[in-house]
């Protein structure tokens, strides 16, 4: 039975350019949305360009434009960006607009009839240069916990401490750089610890199916320190002013409007963009999308960085207004480029625009995100070696290149072809292919894509495999030839419509290729129904990526500029010494930097099932729950002191979770655990039964 549903991803800030971080949650909810409609559901995918802020006015005014213009410059160019990526938006909307402002002040005046919203009188940062209060992301300075300089007044982005702005050391203000002092000012809080909006948020928190459990603990660590949240911002500002006299001359914070711009923007898409038969006035959408009890989903896909505004204050803003809670709420980790942050210092911050103008195709950077996007909340590295390497191998040397293959031998056979009757090719290809499409199916809906991948690329194999071991090529028009070929178009048409989601202009030629086959993925979907096949054309190649193409999405450093040439005076003895002393001295071999040891990702893990592996005295196999759908399999050097493997079932370990998948003896092995001491005599670390599976351990 089909469903209805609203699906989000959370709004680029119009400020700048789309880059390969923001693709990830773009690609990761497309493919969703695509897949939801290959099976027949009614999906509308929204989105919009977070337009208020400080950065939009201050960077408009540096551009001498207004910020109305520079938004709109910002907004069509990132549609535009993320409609060659195959993003395929039913709206891309503003949050500057009519329909945005009318439901931020509908809520904001739901929230005060609650009897959330206060007065608090608080001590800010004011730059006497500018004339303003400084919002957390214009005041730098130094982290005062890990000593990293050029830090923002809110996080730190070397150690991941929030602060408030006035721990900074040495603060500054990132618009003119002077210091700022210290001045009060009045603004809106939302009371969100009292105890009628508190079970709500709590209660939607601990919701079957809300949030993935790893998310779920980590929403509830801040919940147990559950702070107000400050709601106004002071001018000059560009966003709505608050129409309350108690606060005037203030505006709402950009956060209070930036999500409710997912029901406007909605709203905007069913009352002018929508095609005639789906039309709906603002009333009729309501009712159908948002009113508690309505007959559809709505699904908020973000990033990590932002879900306490989403997971804490979005869940108390809906229910103020009266208005459905999210159905589910999936969370991704950020991006990383060889294994560390996106630097433009390093040449590593890459526009969707510096990809597209490189030449690749757009379609292998979202199978690349795709073959490492789970439901889980890890980082996904941008390895610009095994990016060319998994296109290579899977969509070059296994995908497409069977197409060709199977084409350029049934193209040999005249006219349409059927199976011969009652004949057995060696190879069950058609429970290969129905395997693969159920396998897929069920990862697709529960976000898992590696595994949805894995499965296409199973298929694929078998395919290979059959044409490697039966040489249709030999005898064509034989009886077992005819019907391997056969199944091998077959089991195609299956791969198209598994890997559609993913990869749609290249599953939609190749499904023309065969002769415009149907690309919907219907309960119970089969591509083996009988009917004779034929190609109607030459299927879609992909071209081998070459390392001289991704060497060109690395910009060249810029070089740091040289420093003028100074006479030097003769130093003392003493004075020499004292300057050699002052250096900061190398760490000792072995020691590794902060940046080093938060790369690796600890997680715990419940162990479900152990085994040991045939012809491997050392190795047993794991299957590990690390708060993902499906246990991840780990194969590990351990037997020796668990020669009963059952000893292990149900203890809580800790796992290595980012670590690259690694084939043991033929077992794709898919993490590490941590045990201490040395085979025979070793133990595996293990925590507390009452932290859940997939908690991240710090």
């Amino acid at each position: 039975m089909s469903q209805r549903l609203l699906v989000t991803s959370a709004l680029p800030y119009a400020n700048g350019s789309i880059h390969l971080g923001h693709l990830v949650e773009y690609v990761q909810t497309d493919v969703y949305v695509r897949f939801r409609k290959a099976c027949g559901d009614d999906v509308t995918y929204v989105c919009a360009a977070d337009s208020h802020g400080t950065p939009i006015e201050v960077n408009a005014a540096k551009a001498g434009v207004t910020p109305k213009a520079f938004v709109e410059k910002y907004r069509a160019e990132q549609h535009e960006d993320f409609r060659r990526f195959g993003v395929d938006f039913s709206t891309y909307y503003t949050t500057d607009s009519e329909e945005n402002r009318r439901w931020a002040y509908r809520v904001y005046d739901a929230l005060k009839a609650k009897g959330l919203v206060y007065k608090k009188s608080v001590e800010q940062l004011y730059c006497e240069t500018d004339r303003r209060f400084l919002p957390d992301r214009f005041v730098k300075g130094t982290c005062p916990v890990c000593k990293t300089p050029d830090q923002y007044g809110d996080v730190c982005e070397s150690c991941g401490t929030t602060y408030d702005p006035r721990d900074l050391v040495e603060p500054y203000c990132a618009i003119c750089r002077s210091k700022p002092v210290i001045r009060t000012s009045d603004h809106a809080y939302v009371n969100l610890r009292k105890p009628e909006v508190f079970s709500v948020i709590e209660g939607w928190v601990n919701g079957e199916g809300h949030l993935v459990p790893s998310v779920r603990e980590q929403v509830k660590g801040w919940l147990a320190d559950l702070q107000d949240w400050c709601i106004t911002r002071d001018e000059p500002y560009f966003g709505f002013p608050v129409k309350d006299p108690d606060f005037a001359g203030k505006y709402l914070y950009v956060w209070v409007d930036a999500p409710i711009g997912y029901l406007s923007s909605a709203e905007h898409y069913f009352a002018a963009e929508a095609p005639e038969g789906r039309r709906l006035a603002p009333a009729e959408f309501e009712a159908r999308y948002l009113a508690p009890g309505a007959a559809s989903r709505m699904e908020h896909f973000i990033g990590k960085d932002i879900l306490r505004f989403h997971a804490v204050f979005w869940p108390a803003m809906l229910w103020a207004t009266g208005l459905k809670l999210p159905d589910r709420m999936p969370v991704h980790g950020h991006l990383t480029v060889n294994g560390e942050k996106m630097s433009k210092s390093r040449g590593t911050f890459i526009t969707g625009k510096t990809y597209l103008d490189s030449g690749l195709d757009p379609e292998l950077l979202r199978y690349f995100y795709a073959s490492n996007l789970s439901p889980g909340i890890y980082d996904v590295d941008l390895s610009l070696d095994e990016f060319r390497n998994r296109v290579n191998a899977d969509l070059v040397k296994r995908i497409a290149n069977l197409a060709s293959r199977v084409h350029a031998l049934v193209a040999k056979l005249p006219g349409e072809l059927s199976r011969p009757a009652g004949v057995d090719t060696g190879h069950d290809l058609q429970r290969a292919a129905e395997r693969a499409v159920q396998t897929a199916r069920d990862a697709y809906r529960e976000l898992e894509y590696r595994t949805a991948l894995r499965a296409v690329n199973d298929l694929a194999d078998a395919g290979n495999k059959a044409l490697q071991e039966r040489k249709p090529w030999e005898a064509p028009d034989s009886a077992p030839s005819r019907a391997l070929l056969y199944d091998l178009t077959k089991a195609l048409h299956a791969v198209a419509v598994a890997l559609a989601p993913v990869l749609p202009r290249f599953c939609g030629a190749l499904a023309a290729a065969l002769g415009d086959v149907p690309l919907a993925w219907p309960e119970g979907f089969t591509p083996f129904d009988g009917r004779p096949v034929r190609f109607a054309a030459k299927p879609p190649q992909i071209a081998p990526v070459d390392a001289k193409q991704v060497a060109r999405l690395i910009a060249a450093a810029p070089e740091a500029p040289k420093a003028p040439a100074k006479v030097a005076k003769a130093a003392s003895p003493s004075e020499t010494a004292t300057k050699v002393s002052a250096k900061a001295a190398p760490p000792p071999p072995g020691v590794i930097q902060y940046d080093d040891f938060a790369r690796v990702e600890l997680r715990v893990g419940l162990v479900k099932a152990a085994e040991k592996v045939e012809k491997a005295d050392k190795l047993l196999k794991l299957a590990v729950d690390v708060g993902e759908p499906e246990a991840r399999t780990i194969v590990a050097g351990i037997a020796q002191a668990y020669p009963d493997p059952q000893a292990l079932v149900g203890r809580r370990i800790v796992v290595v979770a980012n670590l690259a998948p690694r084939a043991l003896r033929g077992i794709t092995s898919q993490g590490m655990l941590l045990a201490a001491g040395e085979p025979p005599n070793l133990s595996v670390v293990t925590v507390a039964d009452s932290i859940a599976p997939g908690t991240r351990v710090k």
